[in-house]
Formats: structure tokens, C-alpha cells, sequence
């Protein structure tokens, strides 16, 4: 080990300037793994910083490979997340999961999360749901609140909705817990897919009017849905709301959070006290018992007639949906998540069309590199091209428009251009 470079690796890495310390940390190094596990787990931390994600992984592999090094668990666990950010699930997940089986590792939370993520994202819902529930029994989890509220994504995944709400109160009950906004408005997206459509108002209320979270999307259909089904009225959302980011170890779903009253705590308590094959045995029971019931009640005829009907008007719904330019992802969905991916360092190829990478890069080149917020203020459809008009409200004050030109993409929508409107700009850059 190069002492003198690991001197000069450690200065710049305490000033932030992490081409130096990368590049120092990797020559003092001297390409030997042996003993210079702390190195290139600096290195690759810097790395990170530097968004060099593919550097970084091998970098931190490289760290593993120095068997005397203690620290192993962070690094493992940030190898996961390095893999994750590259589409590399599976690598990614074997890394999380390497990370939560070091005893000596004190973040074990940390690879149970990032271990959710990825399984969630490989569409293994189940295993995903029970590394959330763990990483959020984890004692040395400061926060577990975030674990809960992606334990309540996966169980609306899996059309356990009733599950999802026991969650969701469970990560509203975590005085720490910042996101409550996401989860209340996640809270009401359960309570209304019970159909307790009073209590969902309730949550989607509070998520916005309390926690300040803006609805937006499937969550404004809902709360509208449940509104009119209560015959209320909906009530006007306060000013200065504005759309937030997720944060990580969130799943990026546009998803949100809220607290109501905490009745019902024996209900929870319950909840996670039971095991997860408990809770897999309870929910295919109700639900045998619910098709055994339901066939019982109706003659034959009835069900045919029903799923004749049912048919023509799925049909129906389809061609008018195409006509009026809806979809899934929606164009407001593609969007954001393009915007929200971009915000965060990540790859935003998957929300464009086919197109060369380089092209991507000169389009989303022309988007301010950070800002305070944004917000999709309208989107024109058609049946096969479409367009959104953008606002970003920039950190030094200014706020600049966007359009936003999407095409269709089978039955969602993807992003072909980006024009910028300089004669919107506010402030000044």
C-alpha cells in the first residue's frame, strides 16, 4: 500500500473532490487486492459520487476480494446498490443479500431494503414483501417506517389491500418517519380498494392538507372516486404544494403517505405477529370462500350473461381509450418517472423510445443538471402521439417550461423529444 497516495486519496475524499480521491485510493492500491479492501471501498465510494456506477462495481468487488477487510457488509451493500441503479437486479439482490448475513454488518436493515427493491423489480413479490417485513422488525432500524410503507406496495401488489392498510398504520404510528404524506395517500389507495371509501377521503385528505403531499394521477382518480361514493364534495387543495421526489430506499412508484388515528392496535399487533405463511394461508382461504360463496349465489346463466357483458364492454373501454390517447403508463406516468430517474442519477433510457443512447443524452442534456421542483401542468392527447408541458422551478429561483413530445408504445406511452421554452423562463438561470 502506497502510504503517501492513500495520504493525498483521504484529503480529497474529506474535500469532496472525488476524481482525486478515486483516482489516488486505486494507485495506492497498486492493483492489489490483498489488504486493500478499505481503498477500494473509499474508491468506489467516490465512484458512486461521480455516477461511474459500472466503475464502482467493479471496484467494490474488488474490496470483497481482500479477506482480511472488516467492513465487507457495507461494501456488499453498496455494490447492491450500484448493481440495482444498472438494471442488474439479480446480481444486485445476491449483494443485498450477502450484506444482511454479515453478523459483523450494523445496517443489516439496510441490505433487507435494498434487497426488496430488487426483488420487487425482478416482479418476486413475495420474497420482496418478506425482506420489507424483516428490514422493518430489524431493532437497529432508526427508521422503519420506509419498510413498512414498501411492505404496503408489495401487498396492493399482490391484492392484499386489507394487509396493505396494517402497514401503512403501522409506518404512520413511527413518529421519525418522514414520508407520511406518501404513506397516507398509499393508505387511502388501500382503504378505497376495500371500498371503505369514507375512510379513504380521510387519508387522502390528511396526506395532502396535513402532510402537504400533492395527489396526483390514479391517487386524484381515487380520491375523487371515494369522494363522490360518500357524496361529498371534493374539498380545494391548499397553495404551495408541491410534486416531491422519492427518496432512496422508496420504491420510485409515485406513490404516496398519511396518518390517521391509531384505533385498531391490537388488529396490528396481530398482523405482525403472524408469520408470512400465515398470512399467505389466511388470504387464499378468503379468498376460496369468496369464489365458493359468489358461485353459490348465482345461477350459471347469470355468470354467462355477466361475462358476455363484461366482454363487450372491456372492448368498448379499449377502443375509446386508444382513441383518447390513454394508456399504461400513462403519459403523465412516463414523465415523472423520467424526471424522477433523472433527478436521482439514474438511466432514463427505459421511458424513451428507441432510440441511440447518445440521443437520449443530447435531449436531456438541455434540463437544468438539479432543481427545487417541477410539475406536468397539462397533457394533450391523441391516439398515438402526445405531448406534456412541463414547469421546473430551479434552485436559484427561476422557473423554465418544458414540452415534452411522447409517442405510443403498445399500450403505453414513451418519451421521442424534449423542447425547452426559453421565453417561460422566471428569474433567470
Amino acid at each position: 500500500m502506497d502510504d503517501a497516495r492513500l495520504s493525498t486519496a483521504e484529503e480529497a475524499y474529506q474535500a469532496g473532490d472525488w476524481t482525486v480521491a478515486a483516482r489516488e485510493f486505486l494507485a495506492a492500491t497498486g492493483g492489489e487486492a490483498a489488504g486493500a479492501g478499505y481503498a477500494f471501498h473509499r474508491a468506489g465510494n467516490a465512484l458512486m459520487r461521480l455516477k461511474r456506477l459500472d466503475d464502482a462495481a467493479a471496484v467494490y468487488e474488488r474490496a470483497l476480494q481482500d479477506e482480511e477487510y472488516e467492513d465487507t457488509g457495507a461494501v456488499a451493500c453498496n455494490l447492491g446498490t450500484a448493481l440495482a441503479a444498472l438494471g442488474e437486479h439479480d446480481r444486485a439482490a445476491q449483494s443485498f443479500r450477502r450484506a444482511a448475513a454479515d453478523p459483523a454488518y450494523a445496517g443489516r436493515y439496510k441490505g433487507l431494503q435494498g434487497l426488496g427493491g430488487a426483488l420487487y423489480e425482478m416482479g418476486r413479490i413475495e420474497e420482496s414483501a418478506e425482506a420489507y417485513r424483516e428490514a422493518a422488525l430489524d431493532e437497529g432500524n432508526p427508521d422503519p417506517g420506509k419498510a413498512l410503507n414498501n411492505l404496503g406496495l408489495c401487498f396492493l401488489k399482490l391484492g392484499r389491500p386489507a394487509d396493505a392498510v396494517a402497514a401503512y398504520r403501522a409506518a404512520l404510528e413511527r413518529p421519525e418517519y418522514r414520508g407520511k404524506g406518501r404513506a397516507a395517500a398509499n393508505l387511502g389507495m388501500a382503504y378505497a380498494a376495500l371500498g371503505e371509501h369514507d375512510a379513504a377521503v380521510v387519508a387522502f385528505e390528511r396526506a395532502r392538507d396535513e402532510f402537504g403531499f400533492t395527489l396526483g394521477g390514479a391517487m386524484e382518480s381515487a380520491y375523487r372516486t371515494s369522494s363522490a361514493a360518500i357524496g361529498g364534495d371534493i374539498a380545494p387543495a391548499p397553495g404551495g404544494s408541491q410534486v416531491e421526489g422519492w427518496s432512496t430506499g422508496e420504491i420510485p412508484m409515485g406513490s404516496a403517505e398519511a396518518d390517521l388515528a391509531c384505533d385498531g392496535a391490537d388488529e396490528v399487533s396481530r398482523f405482525f405477529a403472524m408469520t408470512d405463511a400465515e398470512m399467505k394461508a389466511a388470504d387464499r382461504e378468503a379468498r376460496r370462500r369468496e369464489r365458493l360463496d359468489s358461485r353459490q349465489r348465482k345461477p350459471v346463466w347469470v355468470t354467462v350473461l355477466t361475462w358476455a357483458a363484461a366482454v363487450v364492454l372491456v372492448a368498448g373501454a379499449l377502443v375509446g381509450a386508444y382513441l383518447f390517447g390513454l394508456g399504461y403508463p400513462t403519459q403523465h406516468m412516463t414523465v415523472q418517472g423520467m424526471l424522477e430517474a433523472y433527478r436521482a442519477g439514474q438511466t432514463v433510457e427505459s421511458y424513451w423510445v428507441a432510440v441511440p443512447t447518445r440521443d437520449v443524452a443530447k435531449a436531456m442534456s438541455s434540463l437544468p443538471p438539479a432543481w427545487e421542483s417541477y410539475d406536468v401542468v397539462r397533457v394533450v392527447r391523441s391516439a398515438r402521439t402526445s405531448k406534456a408541458d412541463v414547469t421546473i422551478v430551479l434552485e436559484q429561483g427561476g422557473t423554465v417550461a418544458y414540452e415534452v413530445s411522447l409517442a405510443r408504445e403498445g399500450v403505453g406511452w414513451k418519451v421521442n423529444g424534449i423542447t425547452n421554452s426559453f421565453n417561460s423562463l422566471e428569474g433567470g438561470l
